[in-house]
């Protein structure tokens, strides 16, 4: 399940920056703040697994899209020089 939402990432940076150089002084000090800070690191764990698979999908797609786009390039500069060669016969047997 999905924690972190894209459209709202840079403000929670910029909170959990902020938490951070406040609540550093008592790290360790406090179980709940260490607690809650461990609920963070994982949260954001997830979210940095989540985004890798996101690029990992996105290079497999753009891998299978650059092999279509080949193929119906190729696919048609044969029916180019098959229609070419075709008129050209045509014009010749005239």
């Amino acid at each position: 399940r999905r924690v972190i939402e894209p459209r709202f990432t840079p403000i929670l940076v910029t909170v959990a920056d902020m938490i951070t150089d406040i609540y550093q002084p008592v790290v360790g000090q406090s179980a709940l703040v260490d607690k809650q800070f461990l609920k963070l690191q994982e949260a954001i764990g997830k979210e940095i697994d989540y985004q890798e698979e996101l690029l990992e999908v996105l290079g497999m797609m753009d891998a299978l899209f650059a092999t279509l786009i080949k193929k119906k390039a190729s696919s048609l500069e044969e029916n180019k020089s098959n229609g070419l060669t075709k008129t050209v016969e045509q014009d010749m047997s005239h």
